[in-house]
């Protein structure tokens, strides 16, 4: 066999054995239950200092071991060693730095962990995709690893900052629920004398529905607008219980765009009124715990007392609408 044969086997077996190490870690952080928080232990000052020098090393080794291997001439098999070492050192360094003394709050503690394996994900990819020699993924899979680097350093730095990026993205997708379904009542109007076929539209009897039903997506929306700026005003992460707190505003409101999305769907025509039935009361739950979570939480104060009752008054008020007009005859 010839010698560059041998390298290259040689080499490949060095890949493998890197992307072996990489995804038996990756099995052991996706099956290791998350770590418990411990509120006396402050998370080091060089928490995200050592995070984010293990990621920019990954970044730096990923490109100098993908140069070598897809530019002329071929690196040694120990050369290749050596690079790879490199590589599993400063993934080894990421993963230490993470386990070591993790951020409080679980919702920031989970989105460090998706972004940890993510990382991993991505590099696993490239040592498959570098040992199979395929030129084109190569590049483009070293790409990837540099973009899941790049997401990991953008990670919010505490469970507050955590919090408030979920509610703002959970905002952003009731609007747009609520805007389209406004969008459909709106464009149903101008063509309600129009001869269009029915099953593309609603009955009149399905239009007694729409007020009451937008009205309910309208106070989905407007509750976590106002339960956002009240965490704005008044979220805190470093006082005891205070992660906690907004751990479980964050899991209320993560329950809020799918409970609205599956209630629009349903709402559109041709309207399925038993699902319309059900998936409301599934809007009002979610929405009613969300607020309840709200008011019990140091986000709020007495004085936001008003909205809440408001809102919470809404969403039953919504729904007392659309029941009855579902109900059998």
């Amino acid at each position: 066999m010839p010698l560059n044969a041998k390298m290259a086997l040689t080499v490949a077996k060095v890949l493998e054995t890197a992307h072996c190490s990489v995804k038996e870690t990756l099995k052991e952080l996706t099956e290791a239950p998350l770590e418990e928080e411990d509120e006396s232990a402050p998370t080091p000052d060089n928490f995200w200092q050592d995070v984010g020098g293990a990621t920019q090393q990954i970044a730096s080794e990923v490109a100098k071991l993908t140069l070598a291997l897809t530019q002329p001439p071929k690196p040694a098999a120990s050369i290749a060693q050596s690079i790879v070492n490199g590589v599993e050192a400063a993934w080894t360094s990421l993963v230490t730095a993470c386990r070591r003394s993790p951020p409080k709050g679980s919702l920031l503690r989970k989105e460090l962990r998706t972004a940890v394996l993510r990382t991993g994900e991505a590099l696993a990819t490239l040592l498959k995709a570098l040992k199979a020699a395929e030129s084109g993924p190569q590049l483009q899979m070293t790409g990837c690893v540099w973009e899941a680097c790049s997401a990991l350093e953008k990670l919010p730095r505490d469970n507050l900052a955590a919090t408030r990026a979920l509610l703002a993205r959970e905002e952003m997708l009731l609007t747009d629920a609520l805007q389209e379904i406004e969008e459909e009542v709106k464009c149903s109007r101008l063509s309600e004398n129009e001869e269009v076929d029915n099953s593309a539209n609603w009955t009149n009897q399905d239009r007694e529905l729409l007020a009451p039903c937008v009205g309910l997506v309208r106070t989905a929306r407007a509750s976590i607008k106002k339960v956002s700026e009240a965490v704005r005003l008044r979220g805190n992460c470093k006082e005891p219980g205070g992660a906690q707190q907004l751990d479980r505003l964050a899991v209320a409101a993560e329950k809020l765009s799918p409970a609205v999305d599956t209630f629009v769907a349903a709402v559109y025509p041709p309207m399925n009124k038993s699902a319309v039935s059900s998936t409301a009361l599934s809007v009002v739950t979610v929405v009613r715990e969300f607020l309840e979570l709200a008011r019990q939480s140091d986000v709020t104060a007495e004085m936001d007392n008003e909205w809440l009752s408001f809102l919470l008054r809404a969403v039953d008020h919504n729904n007392n609408k659309v029941q009855p007009l579902l109900s059998p005859d």
